[in-house]
């Protein structure tokens, strides 16, 4: 066989990643359950009993901590490596979100001569046994999710190698990897496996792992109903242990964007610009996918920071980043105005960045200015009157243009602003004496697009585009053209707005999308042609395109984002833009 050391990954029970076992082994994990003489010699099964509990005892003191750090000032991007994140942070997705960068699937196959499953995170090693061994090994596709390397929040998956059965084992406990050590000399310790979490949380499942005392192996699984039938029926062979730790959910698109605000009483029927119940039939049977369809998808929240008022700082419970609170007058009044020349003045943004840094508001000297990506985030779009944000959580904020980060990359004397009088953003020139709300978290980071199938029309291979930092998918062209496996035919379809609600409910499969997602996509980095990934979307046109969130303020106008020059804003609906469709399940 060609691929020995790479095989001695397949185990009946587990899965991984490098391995250094040699053919010995990887015949042992083959024989697992054919009646080797290596699985005659099993471990006391009353001291595996032990061993699990302490496993449980680990992921019941994890699950305190969080609870415990709900109080402290920690963040989740200043933890140390191994460290149990507070517990909103897990029930937030935050976690899982973080993850992302690092996320890796693991793929499951079926020995149909034994019986027994094995995992694998080795996409050549999947294929090696597609390829050679099948059958008797079928692939049963990704089974769950793990990270490939430390994300804030998880910790290390230890792997041990079982010399007498030839399968692996695996634990997220300490206490666990020390007693196997110390108490197994069978079990070989070969390291970090990968990473996952201690505590369960969104975007994480738990993964359940059950002992085979006849066969000497454990059985691990992340699916619920295999769980619960394995219990119902195979008791008396297969001893439940309980929840090994949590992974990554392979349906791992889960957004991390904010909805937009508008709510389920603001949709559109066919006929009119009125908004109207999102509940009503004429309402779904036109398009039942609107925007306000999903007003409780990642609904917009906020919370305290360590119960300080809300003219200091507040959390945005979707991102978790923290913004800076306004107050009313004084040196952080809302309405206090800035230019964005980076020269140091107390009159410029660079100047008050470094002036609130310096008082160390809320305990933090990270305060920055925000992208306009996450100013756009905390608009909330659903408001029938300006500011068009939460003025609840955030008092004191000025209708007028706020500065982010971004200069415009073809020409550096003007920077990206955001409009919370109309929720838009344009090109502002920085001597322009504008509103600056700060913030601190970090920002999307590591790789970001991917590319998978999903049957679509006349569309080839690889027509889809997975954002990991969003979590949402993307059709690779715009409606009217066709994915070639390479680049996108023919020309693009424009429609009116209740043109694009109608086409778009006739896409099995797919919506328009929020102006908060369509913006996303916007990459304000491009200094010319459309603002957007080029190698993700080869070829896309520079055109207005439709979102399906409603400007409330005047409904005859929809939002609207111009690829071309990157703006967002909102137009009236008689309009004939593009339109680019997401996943409607997401």
């Amino acid at each position: 066989m060609l691929f020995g050391a790479a095989l001695a990954l397949l185990t009946a029970c587990g899965g991984g990643g490098s391995s250094t076992t040699d053919m010995v082994g990887t015949q042992a994990a083959l024989n697992v359950g054919a009646g080797s003489p290596e699985t005659t010699r099993l471990a006391d099964p009353a001291a595996l009993k032990r061993s699990a509990a302490l496993n449980t005892a680990d992921l019941a003191a994890a699950e305190q901590q969080a609870q415990d750090a709900e109080a402290s000032a920690s963040f989740l991007d200043e933890l140390q490596a191994g460290a149990i994140a507070a517990k909103r942070d897990y029930q937030s997705g935050a976690v899982a979100r973080k993850a992302l960068a690092m996320r890796i699937p693991v793929y499951r196959f079926s020995n149909s001569s034994t019986g027994a499953h094995f995992f694998t995170t080795s996409v050549s090693e999947r294929d090696n046994v597609v390829n050679t061994l099948s059958p008797p090994f079928n692939l049963e596709g990704e089974a769950f999710s793990v990270a490939s390397a430390y994300s804030p929040g998880l910790s290390p998956v230890h792997r041990f190698y079982n010399t007498q059965s030839g399968v692996h084992f695996y634990t997220i406990s300490e206490a666990e990897r020390a007693n196997v050590v110390a108490n197994f000399p069978q079990f070989s310790y070969e390291g970090v496996a990968y990473y996952a979490s201690q505590v369960a949380g969104a975007g994480l499942i738990p993964f359940y792992r059950f002992y085979v005392p006849s066969k000497g192996f454990h059985f691990y699984t992340a699916n619920e109903a295999e769980k619960n039938n394995i219990i119902a029926t195979l008791a008396a062979t297969y001893s439940f242990e309980g929840v090994g730790y949590y992974v990554l959910s392979s349906d791992w698109r889960a957004e991390k964007l904010p909805h937009s605000g508008v709510t389920s009483s603001q949709c559109y029927e066919p006929g009119t610009d009125t908004l109207v119940n999102c509940n009503a039939t004429s309402v779904t049977d036109f398009n039942n996918q609107q925007d306000g369809h999903r007003a409780n998808v990642n609904r917009m929240a906020y919370s305290l920071v360590n119960g300080r008022p809300l003219d200091t700082c507040v959390r945005d419970d979707v991102t978790g980043l923290i913004w800076e609170g306004k107050q009313a007058s004084g040196t952080r009044a809302g309405s206090n105005t800035y230019t964005h020349l980076g020269n140091g003045l107390a009159s410029d943004a660079s100047g008050y960045v470094a002036a609130v840094n310096t008082a160390n508001l809320c305990g933090f000297s990270d305060w920055r200015l925000p992208t306009r990506h996450e100013l756009m985030n905390i608009v909330d779009n659903g408001r029938a009157t300006t500011p068009k944000i939460n003025t609840t959580w955030f008092p004191n904020t000025a209708a007028s243009d706020h500065w982010s980060a971004e200069g415009d990359s073809t020409n550096n004397a003007n920077a990206w602003v955001v409009r919370f009088e109309f929720a838009i953003a344009k090109i502002g020139a920085r001597s322009n004496a504008n509103a600056v709300r700060l913030v601190r978290g970090s920002a999307p980071s590591g790789p970001r697009y991917s590319h998978s199938t999903v049957a679509y029309s006349s569309d080839g291979a690889n027509n889809v585009v997975n954002d990991a930092w969003t979590g949402l998918q993307w059709r690779r062209c715009e409606q009217g053209r066709v994915w070639s496996g390479s680049a996108c035919t023919g020309t693009a379809t424009t429609y009116s707005h209740e043109q694009a609600l109608g086409h778009a409910r006739a896409q099995s499969g797919w919506r328009l999308p929020n102006i908060k997602e369509l913006d996303s996509l916007v990459d304000l980095s491009v200094s010319s042609g459309a603002r957007i990934d080029s190698t993700a979307f080869p070829g896309a046109g520079s055109a207005r395109f439709w979102a399906s969130s409603p400007y409330v303020l005047q409904p005859f106008y929809t939002m609207n984002v111009d690829s071309g020059n990157g703006e967002v804003n909102g137009t009236v609906r008689s309009s004939i833009y593009a339109v680019r469709l997401v996943r409607a399940n997401q």
